[in-house]
């Protein structure tokens, strides 16, 4: 499913079963000469197929909650839509937001937001929230901005970041790259891995994936929760993804490319594509430095 297809993808609403969501407190009254247009929607769990179809899969990987949908209309001016993500938990609404990230520049609203070409999204406390225009204009540019800030101010506290960022090496990842999921259908869409699941990733496990400055080699890593389970999800992806690397763990692969992994504790991390055999060595050794 492409990625823009997460915000434009419309598809055919469902009953608003769910009108008395506090989400409804977040929305303005109106902004500037822009005012709402009919009552606003709400879908929660699996709903959000009747409303973006197939992309709701990614919203679903991320625990999604729901979603209130609201239009803002303006005679001679382009609609603006609004639509705010419930995702239960802080870190889902910033796993969420790092997957659509790296689409434009950043923007100050909520604890980090992107806006391009009409289009802004941003994350706050447990929402992921999409403010945007299908043509953009000025004066649309100027009230999507301010519909994000108002919603922004009415979400109020921020949100917990996952502590597992910590641990990934700071300063050392190209800008909007770095990736928060638990998923390996999440994982596959940013750096294809393989079919099947090697590395068992599930929604009991936590994963930073990012692409380093140096050499834009992918590094991942990825928390368990236990030692075994680190141990056998780490044998499992050698002997399928890398089998001829043997204890080294460490393989040059077709692309000319180098390959290594590494457990420590309940955390296993994988570098793909660094530039040379010393280079992945590298990352494996400083990111265990820094694990626990």
């Amino acid at each position: 499913m492409p990625v823009f297809l997460l915000i434009l993808s419309l598809g055919t609403a469902v009953p608003d079963t769910l009108s008395g969501t506090a989400m409804q407190n977040f929305l303005p009254s109106s902004v500037g000469q822009w005012i709402p247009t009919d009552d606003a929607r709400t879908y929660s769990g699996r709903e959000i197929f009747g409303y973006m179809d197939g992309a709701g899969e990614i919203y679903l990987a991320y625990d999604f909650q729901s979603l209130l949908v609201q239009r803002y209309v303006r005679p001679g001016q382009e609609e603006i839509l609004v639509e705010i993500f419930d995702m239960g938990q802080s870190r889902q609404a910033f796993g969420v937001f790092t997957y659509m990230r790296g689409r434009g520049p950043a923007v100050q609203i909520g604890q980090e937001g992107e806006y391009k070409s009409g289009l802004l999204c941003f994350w706050r406390g447990k929402y992921f929230v999409c403010v945007q225009v299908a043509r953009e204009n000025d004066e649309a540019k100027t009230a999507v901005l301010e519909t994000g800030r108002k919603i922004a101010a009415a979400i109020g506290g921020d949100g917990e970041l996952p502590e597992i960022l910590r641990l990934f090496p700071e300063g050392e990842s190209m800008p909007g790259t770095v990736r928060y999921f638990s998923r390996h259908e999440i994982l596959n869409i940013h750096f294809y891995v393989a079919d099947g699941n090697p590395l068992r990733l599930n929604e009991k496990t936590e994963c930073v994936l990012g692409r380093m400055k140096k050499d834009r080699a992918y590094l991942l890593l990825v928390s368990y929760p236990d030692e075994l389970q680190a141990d056998s999800a780490l044998t499992q992806f050698v002997s399928l993804y890398m089998p001829e690397a043997g204890d080294s763990k460490i393989l040059k692969t077709e692309n000319e490319k180098w390959t290594a992994c590494a457990r420590q504790g309940s955390f296993v991390l994988v570098v793909f594509d660094a530039g040379t055999e010393a280079q992945a060595a590298e990352y494996v050794e400083r990111v265990k430095g820094r694990l626990p």
